[in-house]
């Protein structure tokens, strides 16, 4: 049964991501499919195509990784942890001060850092990341800051903060010496698993649309929450993850004519899913910029953008080689 309001995957201009970052994005959507029977059998050989493209460019990229994954960014990691653990610990006890301002205060702090998901099992890139979105949300409250010093918790922070920023300085001087090495093989692969992580995205979105039964629901979701952690990476690099008034529907696969970001028009005869009409002319976002939510979300592929994003563009996308890698890569 066709159902035009059926879940769809996000947009994300993987083109953007670097090499490292790409790498971590494809390793966690291949085990997402590998962990999801549902998707298997309903997109079969476009899933096993994907995992095998992503199990390539691991390969291809495993010098690179290796030389990530030092004994000196290993035991960075193992005191950021230690670091993060005690904050836990301390902000947890607060909660318990006779103080009632005090333990208010705490309250929050435990509140946050459940908002960001705090895990010290997470991988490199997602810990460092969510850490510092979680410290500067901290420091933004000014009645947080004062509050710190009275409850014996700004050390713990001070030193968290300072072993999450060494420990992100240290994998960008790691992925600063190793850019260009294998660049050629590096730079195949990721064209190829580019590709097939498009055709799977794309996949999943028509057959979603075609049987309506909603029994991709759960895949999507848990796929749209991962492209999220990427829209917010790409965001603090200085660009949205899709917009800015460049046409992504060249290269989308989803008719000539969407148009996604910056005062631009999505619909019009847009096509998915071999004939079905979705948006029929429907203007979106008129004056809208095109930030990390393209007019509606819901076209239902990652779009690489050649126009967007300042770098060279290998195989489609950009030579993440030149990009800043700090705090963003596993």
């Amino acid at each position: 049964m066709l159902n035009l309001n059926a879940k769809q995957i996000s947009d994300l201009q993987i083109s953007r991501l670097d090499n490292a970052t790409l790498l971590s994005a494809v390793e966690q959507t291949s085990q997402h499919v590998q962990n999801s029977a549902v998707a298997r059998q309903k997109l079969g050989t476009i899933a096993d195509a994907y995992v095998s493209a992503a199990n390539a460019y691991d390969v291809a990229y495993n010098p690179s990784q290796k030389d990530l994954l030092t004994d000196v960014v290993a035991e960075l990691d193992n005191k950021r942890d230690k670091a993060q653990t005690a904050w836990h610990e301390n902000i947890l006890a607060g909660q318990r001060s006779p103080n009632e301002q005090k333990a208010m205060v705490a309250r929050q702090l435990v509140q946050l850092y459940k908002d960001y998901k705090l895990e010290t099992a997470d991988e490199y890139m997602k810990q460092t990341t969510n850490i510092s979105q979680m410290i500067h949300a901290i420091e933004g409250n000014a009645t947080i800051m004062a509050a710190l010093p009275t409850m014996g918790l700004d050390d713990y922070l001070t030193d968290l903060k300072q072993k999450n920023e060494a420990f992100a300085a240290k994998m960008a001087e790691r992925t600063a010496g190793t850019v260009g090495r294998e660049k050629g093989v590096v730079a195949a692969a990721r064209t190829a698993v580019e590709k097939a992580l498009r055709d799977l995205f794309r996949a999943t979105n028509v057959v979603s649309i075609y049987e309506g039964d909603g029994g991709l629901d759960q895949f999507i979701d848990t796929v749209n929450a991962e492209i999220e952690h990427y829209r917010q990476i790409l965001a603090r690099k200085g660009g949205s993850s899709s917009g800015g008034g460049s046409n992504s529907g060249s290269n989308s696969g989803n008719g000539g004519t969407t148009n996604n970001g910056g005062g631009t028009e999505q619909g019009g005869g847009t096509e998915q899913g071999g004939g079905t009409e979705q948006g029929g002319g429907t203007e979106q976002g008129g004056d809208t910029p095109g930030g990390d939510t393209p007019g509606g979300g819901g076209t239902g592929t990652i779009t690489p953008d050649p126009g967007t994003g300042g770098g060279d563009n290998p195989g489609g996308g950009s030579d993440p080689g030149d990009e800043d890698d700090a705090g963003d890569t596993n």
